[in-house]
């Protein structure tokens, strides 16, 4: 589980953009060149080797870093116009900083068939976005987005440093004219359907709520069926390195789970016939309500689907989750 980074909103002066970034206490080094002094599985840190292979519990392809490495890096994002405005485009520049000297990150490794993942959510969770931003040949990313609704978001960056450990910042925003009370945007989630329908799928979330225990490592199967015959699908696509992507989220926001299935496909050549189940695994920090975006892609459609789940204090039991 790595750690989300708070970040402060501090405006650029003669920038034409919003400007995000962290504030440091940390002495800015020059000349501290990045260093790879082993192998790291993006999704699980602890599984580290000396010399190039695939993690040993999820089979992804381990990148280059440094296992010491457990600074936080720090980031700026710039968005033209500097307050996004609902309904019109945005555009996002993201800039990556070295934690000891400063200096822009410019070499990332690829993690899930990709070097970047920004996702940009609602405070009350009701917007999902999971996108990838376009790597420039200065190191920063670039996308554009158009936000639809009002209100405060938050931008989560997921990317992996050449030389470092994995990352998740997150990153305040504030939609153009939104005259709402922040804190009543904070959502009141509660446990919902475990069957739901979208593009023609129905996906079941197969979960034994007595067996959600922060703390606890926990199975998330995942079951498609056809909406129309209930036939179990087997058709689903490659989507990031595998047959689905999930991305739960605790409902303060302080507490994130990036998973995939167990059935990776990195490295391989497999784009066809996923499918009907999928397990995720999961390690949820703390009790409470957590919001899990289910990813999935079929008939080169890309679908995403919500449930709420309860994540029980150890000892508590599920009949006492409401």
């Amino acid at each position: 589980m790595r750690s989300i980074a708070a970040l402060v909103l501090v405006l650029a002066v003669g920038v034409s953009g919003q400007e995000m970034m962290p504030g440091t206490a940390r002495p800015l080094l020059k000349d501290m060149p990045s260093t790879t002094s082993g192998y790291i599985c993006p999704m699980h840190p602890n599984e580290v080797k000396a010399a190039p292979g695939t993690c040993s519990i999820c089979g992804m392809t381990l990148v280059p870093g440094d296992p010491m490495a457990t600074a936080d890096y720090s980031l700026t994002i710039v968005t033209e116009p500097r307050a996004p405005k609902v309904g019109q485009k945005t555009r996002f520049r993201i800039t990556v900083q070295h934690p000891l000297t400063g200096e822009p990150v410019k070499e990332f490794a690829e993690v899930h068939d990709r070097l970047f993942h920004f996702f940009i959510i609602s405070r009350d969770m009701t917007q999902f976005f999971h996108e990838h931003p376009t790597p420039e040949k200065d190191g920063s990313f670039t996308i554009e987005h158009t936000i639809p609704t009002a209100g405060q978001y938050m931008l989560f960056s997921d990317f992996m440093p050449v030389g470092g450990g994995p990352q998740m910042i997150a990153t305040p925003l504030v939609t153009a004219n939104f005259e709402g009370d922040i804190a009543a945007s904070v959502p009141s989630l509660k446990p919902d359907a475990m069957s739901k329908t979208i593009n023609g799928v129905k996906v079941n979330l197969d979960i034994d709520p007595a067996k959600v225990i922060a703390g606890e490592e926990a199975d998330v199967p995942i079951h498609f069926e056809d909406e129309k015959t209930g036939q179990p699908l087997k058709d689903l696509q490659r989507y990031l390195g595998a047959w689905g992507h999930a991305m739960m989220l605790s409902d303060d926001m302080s507490e994130h789970v990036h998973a995939h299935p167990e059935e990776t496909l990195e490295g391989t050549t497999t784009t066809e016939g996923g499918g009907p189940d999928l397990v995720f695994h999961a390690l949820f920090p703390k009790p409470g309500h957590y919001r899990i975006w289910v990813q999935f892609q079929r008939n080169n459609v890309l679908s995403t689907i919500p449930f709420t789940v309860r994540v029980l204090r150890a000892g508590e039991t599920s009949a006492a989750q409401h």
